[in-house]
């Protein structure tokens, strides 16, 4: 593994800083899809579903299911996407 950098630093004064190198970015990036896509996972069931099984023809929760079924695929996506 290449020493260096890491792949983003933050600090209060400068905000984000990335390394010169975009497979360095995309890596980066990947791995907090991954994570995302790790929290929305176990949200889903955890949280959401029972809260659908509680009120199945409320309004908020069925907008809930619908759209975070749209990110959890989205994040499934860009986690496995080939550059």
């Amino acid at each position: 593994m290449k020493e260096g950098p890491p792949p983003v630093a933050y600090n209060r004064r400068d905000g984000f800083q990335l390394s010169n190198e975009s497979d360095v970015w995309i890596a980066y990036e990947r791995a907090v899809f991954r994570s995302e896509l790790h929290r929305v996972t176990n949200f889903i069931p955890g949280i959401v579903a029972p809260h659908s099984k509680k009120m199945p023809e409320g309004e908020w929760i069925r907008l809930v299911l619908e759209q975070l079924g749209g990110v959890k695929a989205t994040l499934e996506v860009l986690t496995r996407m080939e550059r």
